[in-house]
């Protein structure tokens, strides 16, 4: 069954264009702080094919981080079909990032198949693989089928937002505020320390990396399984 993709009218673009020059702004703002062994993995992968991810509640830093520090490499971002998709896809657009439109609930076949399309014409794909609609802080398996198909490496983000603001969504997003700190680690899990897993297997450990890279702003119940030795 097809899905049908939300767009931008001409006169809302003009919206989202404003959008971007905002967030551009906002961004420039804040202040990054991201350690040693982080830096020497984008130094090492940030040029290749690779899928990352990082948790919903965390998409505004995204871009900010692209511009940052994978500027070696085409973007592309998985972004829902719904409206709040459309909005958020033609302001990621302005800044570079392109978008895949589809979900792992609503039209995730064809969008799978155009991700793993994507990565092997030599771009990155970013996932976040408790959206769009959560649980919060669960991953989908669509990340796992992803990795399996294409044997990248997986760079997953820790983002520790100092200050922000807290929407009431689902997700409860985080707005940071203007001039706050925030911290970033990436960790990084190879394809020859996951072929031999199953897509549940390696599902299961981006979780648990996630969680526990992300576990200063996690709430308590969330588990927080040691990194295995594998990951670096």
């Amino acid at each position: 069954m097809s899905v049908r993709v939300n767009w931008l009218s001409p006169a809302k673009k003009i919206l989202a264009k404003l959008l971007a020059m905002l967030l551009k702004m906002w961004s420039k703002t804040l202040r990054i702080e991201i350690d040693a062994k982080s830096l020497q993995l984008l130094k090492t992968y940030g040029h290749r094919p690779k899928v990352c991810a990082l948790w919903h509640n965390r998409l505004f830093i995204a871009s900010h981080l692209f511009q940052k520090y994978f500027q070696g490499t085409k973007m592309y971002g998985l972004i829902s079909p719904s409206r709040d998709g459309a909005w958020l896809s033609e302001a990621y657009r302005r800044m570079g990032i392109h978008a895949i439109r589809g979900s792992t609930q609503r039209g995730g076949c064809s969008a799978l198949f155009e991700m793993v399309n994507t990565i092997r014409e030599g771009h990155t794909v970013t996932i976040t693989p408790d959206g769009p609609r959560g649980p919060r802080y669960s991953v989908k398996p669509g990340i796992a089928m992803l990795a399996q198909e294409t044997h990248v490496p997986i760079i997953l983000a820790g983002i520790q937002i100092h200050r922000a603001w807290r929407f009431s969504s689902w997700d409860r997003f985080y707005l940071p505020k203007p001039f706050s700190c925030i911290s970033v680690a990436f960790r990084v899990i190879l394809p020859e320390h996951y072929a031999a897993s199953s897509v549940e297997q390696l599902q299961r450990t981006i979780q648990n990396i996630l969680c526990k890279i992300n576990a200063k702003s996690l709430p308590k119940y969330i588990s927080t399984a040691p990194i295995p030795t594998t990951v670096c």
